[in-house]
């Protein structure tokens, strides 16, 4: 079952006496909610732009590209895949009609829709899905997530150029495609509900390519000139799309690139109609009053930071170090800074994923422990003359934006008391997400990871596989790698008893909280605001705020007080 705050709680953890501003900012008087036009058993309307904003920018609008939460959200707006996940988070048919399985698990066959337009105004067909499959898996593409597929027959040969094709990918008919597998997989259907493979227009060809426009068949298409990079983004209703009737919005506009404070004034003013992006303080007064309270809903905790460690480089090729920085960091020290938002992490798996057990014991706080740990790596640190330790700064690569700025002082003084002194080297996010998938420059790093489906995997295979280090474009920004831990994640995939899958990554998890190539931290939530004029949102149990069936209902255009 998810694990949502209510909001009692999320207020309670917002107006706490540990942030002063955030405990005064409950009693500021902020501007009314702009009214609906109707009562709340109207029936969905068509029509009108849902303006939204953030304070980053999108990577990428490809599928089979390098993707970021923020590029998702858009993206599950484009590109409509054979399955996705309803509000319950089950696998459900989406360009696929329906789907079989064969030879004990290793066959799945999907029967696709028939009279799907694509937005270029082409018919889907099963040669699309092969093909899309293919530029997404080809060794060409800077795709970091290709390691999940990797039980696709003849997957091997293709990423090495040793086949043109993909050979466990065959099309059976105009509208019947085919996955055969070397073994049976019970996250098969789960991964195909990402974003990675998501069929494509036929202008993308067979091969990735950064000037390539997105085009897809999902409910919205890309404006012509509608990309601004690093600006603006604005998406069309697809008005062939194939569920009738949706979508309800003609248009969904985001800019980038703006700062906190600036989209709470302009969500007060409704020029923006929905956010996410707030200060402590400015969440704090949100929850605390009563007109607002109604509009506010927590996401579920299906993300996880924590702090990378380079294993390839000195001091944390040292194992030993690495356990002391896990046990040096009071995770509430973290979750002191936005309360709201921030759950203490102590292992790979976050509590709203299947899997989570919350008697598993992980890394935690031991300051004893953290000194017994440097000394066993031959780097003794007295705390009460402060001599010892690791003798040279440490660099740390983090990106300038929000809450993460702050956890980075955190952990400069939690590891200043063992003896390891670190250097904040603050970049922008596209030179943080390159910075960090070289294994020669910093030797620690933010590491931050959201859930892309509803299983174990999805944090473990990404980035503590051995498989997830091949390529340039690697999500593993500890270039760790153990052969154990590659065997139970093997199993564990091909295992069909939850039981038994539930006991491999359990091991799987202990390997990595003791091998430490993250000193984990917290779990992060947004909490989303609405307009009451924005119907229809419910946060979803695996898309970051999904507005795919949102209409509006503004009564005016003023906000008043």
């Amino acid at each position: 079952m998810r694990s949502i705050p209510t909001r009692r709680d999320v207020r309670a953890a917002a107006c706490i006496g540990l942030v002063v501003t955030a405990a005064a900012g409950c009693h500021e008087q902020l501007a009314a909610p702009i009214p609906a036009r109707s009562d709340d058993s109207a029936a969905p309307r068509p029509g009108g732009t849902l303006h939204l904003a953030s304070l980053a920018d999108v990577r990428t609008l490809d599928p089979a590209g390098p993707l970021d939460a923020l590029s998702g959200e858009a993206i599950h707006l484009i590109f409509a895949g054979l399955v996705d996940y309803d509000q319950e988070a089950r696998v459900v048919p989406d360009l696929a009609d329906h789907w079989d399985v064969d030879d004990d698990g290793r066959t799945v066959r999907f029967t696709l829709r028939r009279g799907v337009v694509m937005h270029d105004g082409t018919e889907l067909t099963a040669d699309d899905v092969k093909r899309s499959v293919e530029r997404s898996l080809h060794p060409s593409t800077p795709n970091p997530n290709t390691s999940y597929f990797a039980n696709i027959d003849g997957y091997e040969a293709y990423a090495s150029r040793g086949a043109d094709h993909l050979r466990g990918v065959a099309v059976e008919g105009p509208y019947v495609v085919s996955f055969h597998l070397a073994a049976a997989d019970a996250t098969f259907l789960p991964l195909l509900a990402m974003l990675t493979l998501r069929p494509t227009c036929r202008s993308a060809t067979d091969r990735y390519a950064d000037t390539w426009l997105p085009c897809g068949a999902g409910p919205f298409k890309l404006e012509a000139d509608g990309w601004q990079r690093g600006t603006s983004l604005r998406l069309v209703r697809h008005s062939m799309y194939f569920r009738s009737g949706l979508p309800y919005l003609d248009a969904v506009e985001w800019t980038y690139g703006m700062q906190f404070l600036a989209q709470r004034f302009r969500f007060e003013q409704g020029e923006l109609d929905m956010t996410h992006d707030l200060t402590q303080s400015d969440l704090a007064r949100f929850v605390a009053d009563e007109r607002w309270r109604p509009y506010g809903a927590a996401e579920a905790d299906t993300s996880i930071f924590g702090e990378s460690m380079n294993t390839r480089l000195p001091p944390f090729d040292n194992v030993e170090i690495r356990r002391a920085v896990a046990a040096a960091i009071d995770r509430d020290h973290y979750r002191m800074i936005k309360p709201a938002n921030m759950t203490p992490l102590s292992q790979v798996i976050p509590p709203a994923v299947p899997g989570y057990d919350p008697t598993f014991e992980g890394q935690r706080y031991d300051y004893a422990a953290a000194l017994e740990h440097m000394r066993a790596a031959g780097y003794p640190f007295d705390p009460a003359t402060g001599r010892g330790g690791w003798p040279h700064p440490v660099e740390y690569l983090l990106y300038d934006q929000g809450v993460v700025l702050y956890t980075a002082q955190v952990l400069q003084q939690e590891l200043a008391k063992i003896g390891i002194h670190i250097a904040l080297k603050v970049v922008s996010w596209p030179a943080f997400l390159a910075m960090r998938t070289d294994a020669s420059r910093a030797g620690m790093s933010l590491g931050s990871w959201g859930m892309d489906y509803p299983d174990p995997s999805t944090f473990f295979e990404p980035l503590f596989a051995s498989a997830a280090l091949a390529g340039e474009s690697t999500y593993s920004s500890a270039f760790y790698s153990n052969p154990r831990l590659d065997d139970l994640l093997n199993r564990a995939r091909r295992e069909g008893d939850p039981a038994s899958r539930a006991r491999l990554y359990g091991e799987a998890n202990a390997i990595v909280c003791s091998d430490a190539p993250w000193a984990f931290t917290f779990g992060f939530h947004w909490f989303d605001l609405r307009q009451p004029y924005v119907r229809g949102f419910a946060p979803h149990p695996v898309w970051l705020r999904d507005v795919s069936r949102v209409w509006l209902d503004r009564a005016s255009s003023g906000a008043g007080r």
